[in-house]
């Protein structure tokens, strides 16, 4: 089946950006037109238009007399998008107590159930799966449509929300409360829990985004690279 240049794009800048968002890319790094047309098999024309584009999301930047450079997500954007991400899901959330079908409310629960399940059984993998099915769930039976839409768009702020919020190995025990007291909200279809559920997780995202080894630039860093001054 022929791939055409839209596919080619695409797949590029999915696979760019993805990598940046998982810090394989990180802030500083030189994106070379020529490697990436050599490794994709692509006209480098392909490869420009798609740093273009990553440049319009603000994750590149062109540096004269350097070429583009990975700018990456500032911290600071990264803890303003957990607040704006725990608004929506809040409002989202109720939506979902408010009007879920009891088959969807079970379905909630199964799977929030099976997520339990793996976590005690040592199966971290196979719980996040669970995890991102039941959002899939929650974001499938919210009346937010234009809202669920938009956050489909952003869908690697997603994963990286849900990634954050979801506790690492040593921290099981805590993921495995969570997730009982998620459970008893659907049960009793309490908003209020609901709330509580959601700062519980997002208090974790920040934690984890200020406490992260990982390289997130200021936003003064990045500007610094927008102005060309970095590495002159």
């Amino acid at each position: 089946m022929a791939v055409n240049n839209n596919q080619i794009r695409d797949k590029i800048y999915n696979d760019l950006r993805s990598q940046i968002f998982n810090n394989e890319l990180q802030y500083g790094d030189r994106l070379v037109e020529s490697q990436i047309a050599e490794f994709y098999h692509v006209n480098k024309a392909h490869v420009r238009e798609v740093l273009l584009l990553l440049q319009a999301d603000d994750l590149v930047e062109h540096i004269p007399m350097k070429g583009f450079v990975v700018l990456g997500i500032s911290r600071e954007d990264l803890l303003e998008i957990a607040k704006i991400r725990e608004m929506l899901e809040s409002a989202i959330f109720e939506d979902f107590l408010a009007n879920a079908s009891d088959e969807d409310l079970e379905e909630g629960k199964r799977l929030t159930k099976r997520k339990i399940a793996f976590l005690e059984a040592g199966l971290k993998e196979d719980a996040f799966k669970e995890t991102c099915a039941f959002f899939t769930k929650v974001y499938e039976c919210t009346s937010y449509h234009h809202m669920v839409t938009m956050l489909r768009r952003y869908r690697d702020y997603i994963d990286f929300m849900i990634t954050q919020a979801f506790d690492l190995p040593d921290d099981v025990t805590k993921t495995i409360k969570n997730s009982n007291f998620l459970y008893e909200v659907l049960d009793k279809r309490d908003y209020q829990m609901a709330q509580e559920w959601i700062h519980i997780r997002y208090v974790n995202i920040v934690y984890k985004i200020s406490q992260s080894p990982a390289r997130y630039p200021s936003n003064c860093e990045r500007q610094i690279y927008r102005s060309g001054k970095k590495g002159k």
